[in-house]
């Protein structure tokens, strides 16, 4: 499988944090970098990588909760590029946190964690299926959905708090292994990956790994797939995690 990150790619959520950061790294080696985030007006960061870069860098306004919005940034990534080589679904929200327990989730919470962290990223799968499925033209498509460890049901014990953001995230990994079925004929591979505890408004001051760190990783890790790992639950590494 030649590399997907040397391509056109379609990043989510890029406007801070991981999002951002791959936006930074690929800025200079991707044939088009599109970086969409919901409101692009307040991304300033963003706006001064892509001004640093405008051969690469395509800032697009994109709310991934909205069916009419996907449909429309498909179309434009159809008209420009014709096709897409890498699909990262990043965008996600962290829904109650700490405050998440049990006895406090409630349905509104739970309903917009679902919303943005499983279902967006499956309906922009199915948007850009047959664009992918072009850029495999190539032998170089992929869809890396940006996941979380805290998703494992099987490393799942006892009681806990974030409850919306681990059962969506478990869901991602779901709607992530019958997106590789549905795909992997077509030589797009999907992978679920989780980046690693990050140093970013989610992840908070006192993770483990900085941004840089944990996208270099990934990208490390997207260079390498091969269609044998479609489907597969990785982390920023290399390794596997169980469902």
């Amino acid at each position: 499988m030649a590399d997907p990150t040397k391509g056109v790619i379609l990043i989510t959520g890029s406007n801070r944090g991981i999002g951002l950061e791959m936006v930074r790294q690929l800025a200079s080696s991707a044939a088009t970098v599109i970086a969409t985030c919901r409101r692009p007006d307040e991304a300033d960061d963003l706006h001064e990588l892509a001004d640093a870069h405008t051969d690469t860098v395509d800032v697009l306004q994109l709310d991934v909760t909205d069916p009419d919005a996907i449909s429309g940034a498909r179309s434009m990534v159809e008209e420009r590029y014709g096709a897409l080589n890498l699909l990262i679904n990043n965008a996600g929200v962290n829904g109650g946190g700490t405050a998440d327990t049990f006895d406090h989730v409630d349905m509104e919470t739970l309903m917009h964690t679902f919303q943005v962290n499983a279902a967006a990223p499956h309906i922009m799968t199915r948007a850009f299926a047959s664009l992918l499925k072009a850029g495999a033209a190539d032998g170089n498509s992929a869809v890396v959905n940006i996941t979380s460890q805290l998703g494992s049901i099987t490393n799942t014990k006892g009681r806990g708090t974030w409850q919306s953001y681990k059962a969506s995230k478990a869901a991602l990994n779901m709607l992530s292994r019958l997106e590789a079925h549905e795909l992997r004929a077509d030589g797009v591979v999907v992978v679920a990956m989780h980046p690693g505890w990050v140093q970013t408004d989610m992840g908070g001051s006192n993770a483990r790994l900085t941004p840089e760190a944990s996208v270099s990783g990934i990208l490390d890790v997207v260079r390498s797939l091969s269609p044998d790992d479609a489907g597969r639950f990785l982390t920023h590494d290399g390794s596997e995690l169980p469902w």
